[in-house]
């Protein structure tokens, strides 16, 4: 039995030279029990099977007879083995086992098919035998021997799993993992590493890198298999509970647009109307709540924009119209605003009669996103200043503040996602403005970036490339 047990290793396997050796030991965790009997036990042997209904139990034994084995029967014994056992006989029993636990998942389901695999490996082997391992699960599969070629698709096509060998030539592994995770489509995408390399150096940079798993050639297909089929359900359970959280977020944005817009077209009324009739405290009252009404419309603007930006639902409807113009409207419409601070505007412009083509709605949005910004983090009584010019690439929009400046490494890194520097200013943001107009800066293939120098002046940029509709 120590030999046999030194030639397999299984947690669910037991081996013992005598029945007795099984008092106080807990078999609810095993699943195939190899007692060495000469029949003299048979009763605690049934009382054993009796009592672990889920537990396959043999008997091996050097005296196997006809009555032996009808009495091992008798009591529950699943089969009787020669003794000493070969170890092929109890390998079989697992390997069928696995391949019955297998084919008993539910891969009929067809909830995963037409999910977008990738698979990058230099072997065609390999790849031929990964297709032929997934072809049950019903995935769209993309299959790539050069992984130069993969790195060139990654930003173009959106993919649900990335497979990926890690020793190629021209491009590792962990360079092509890289390069995903600096996308925009597929920066959440799960990686898995399937390699040849064992040593635990590798294996940490894997999953440093954001994998979720690394397989080691030569692999078990049933393991890969169950592997990939398991992080698959739980990337679509996960983005499932995201697509209902965006749109529920969604939803009552979009059903409190109406009562802010509401509350602000009041307040503007109220305040132009009967400004002779009400007292300079009464004035500073109502211009506050109408800032605050309008802080509120833009974060809900935001967080609609947000949506669209995300779901593929943004659509750009450009036309010419003067970037001065709508600059000078949007700091008309904030200047409630600036009243708090005691802040001033200076516009500068080397566009006047100029006409660019964008979208004036969402253009607008990014002009209020850094004007907010610039308010927001501005020192009390500074003069925040806006300068629009010409180059040759481009129509120019720059915004420069004094205050806190930005002290970053990489100070472009605001524009992501949630990004805020509003804990060192103690001020309140979601930090959704910035990121929304990169967004819709990309959408029209500009640029927009921010720089701080010593003197802790801010200055964000964005750039309206010249096109012409066509």
């Amino acid at each position: 039995m120590y030999e046999l047990s030194s030639r397999i290793e299984n947690d669910s396997l037991i081996f013992v030279e005598s029945v007795k050796n099984l008092q106080n030991v807990d078999l609810s965790e095993k699943s195939l029990c190899i007692i060495k009997t000469d029949f003299s036990d048979t009763n605690i042997i049934k009382k054993i099977c009796k009592e672990n209904p889920n537990l396959e139990v043999w008997l091996a034994s050097e005296d196997i007879s006809r009555k032996n084995i009808l009495t091992a029967n008798s009591c529950g014994v699943k089969n009787v083995i020669s003794y000493p056992v070969d170890a092929r006989l109890v390998q079989d029993f697992f390997k069928e086992k696995n391949k019955n636990q297998y084919s008993n998942q539910d891969f009929s389901t067809n909830f995963l098919k037409g999910l977008k695999v990738m698979i990058v490996d230099d072997n065609q082997m390999n790849i031929d035998l990964l297709v032929e391992t997934l072809s049950p699960l019903g995935l769209e599969l993309s299959t790539f021997i050069k992984p130069i070629e993969a790195s060139k698709i990654v930003n173009l096509e959106k993919y649900d799993l990335f497979l990926l060998d890690i020793m190629m030539p021209e491009m590792s592994g962990f360079d092509l993992a890289k390069i995903i995770k600096n996308t925009n489509i597929n920066v959440n995408t799960p990686i898995m590493f399937i390699s040849a390399l064992s040593d635990p150096e590798n294996k940490i940079l894997g999953y440093n890198l954001g994998s979720c798993a690394y397989i080691e050639k030569p692999f078990n297909i049933n393991v890969v298999r169950s592997q990939i089929f398991n992080t698959l359900k739980t990337k679509m359970l996960q983005d499932a509970i995201m697509d209902k959280k965006e749109t529920f977020l969604a939803m009552v944005t979009h059903d409190l647009k109406s009562p802010v817009n509401a509350e602000i077209c009041a307040l503007e009324l109220l305040l132009n109307n009967k400004a002779s009739s009400l007292d300079g405290f009464q004035n500073e009252v109502i211009g506050d709540i109408l800032g605050a009404a309008k802080y509120m419309k833009n974060l809900v603007d935001n967080i609609l924009q947000k949506y669209k930006c995300e779901n593929g639902k943004q659509i750009l409807r450009k036309t010419f119209f003067s970037l001065e113009m709508l600059t000078i409207q949007c700091v008309e419409e904030i200047k409630y605003l600036l009243l708090d601070k005691q802040l001033e505007i200076k516009i500068n412009s080397k566009l006047k009669h100029i006409e660019s083509y964008f979208d004036c709605l969402e253009i607008k949005r990014v002009i209020h996103n850094l004007l907010i910004n610039a308010i927001e983090y501005s020192d009390k009584k500074s003069i925040i200043t806006i300068n629009l010019y010409e180059k040759a690439e481009g129509f120019y929009f720059s915004i420069s503040n004094k205050g806190l400046g930005l002290h970053l490494e990489n100070p472009n890194i605001i524009f992501e996602k949630c990004e805020s520097f509003a804990q060192k200013s103690k001020s309140v943001s979601t930090g959704l403005g910035l990121y929304i107009a990169k967004k819709i800066i990309d959408a029209h293939k500009g640029k927009i970036f921010v720089s701080s120098d010593k003197g802790n002046i801010t200055t964000f940029t964005f750039i309206i490339p010249k096109d012409e509709p066509k």
